[in-house]
């Protein structure tokens, strides 16, 4: 029963470890890219009313969901 459970526990920060070295070696995305990427994360934020204050943050939170599905890295910081 207790090696069960350390396997639950330990199993989830593994997968989380390996999470990181792969995203580490991800590629780049490129700068044509994140800007089609933010232009249409942009337009998401828009259909979704979002205020302008949130802008920045919705934006930059698409942005890196869609580079990270497509095997990019993440940006810090995007241009609206």
């Amino acid at each position: 029963m207790n090696k069960a459970l350390l396997a639950l526990i330990v199993a989830p920060l593994f997968a989380v470890s390996a999470t990181y070295a792969v995203a580490d070696d991800a590629p780049s995305a490129s700068a044509q890219t994140i800007k089609e990427y933010t232009d249409m994360c942009v337009n998401w934020a828009k259909d979704d009313d979002v205020a302008n204050e949130d802008l920045l943050g919705y934006v930059l939170q698409c942005v890196n969901d869609e580079l990270e599905s497509e095997g990019y890295k993440k940006v810090s910081s995007v241009k609206i």
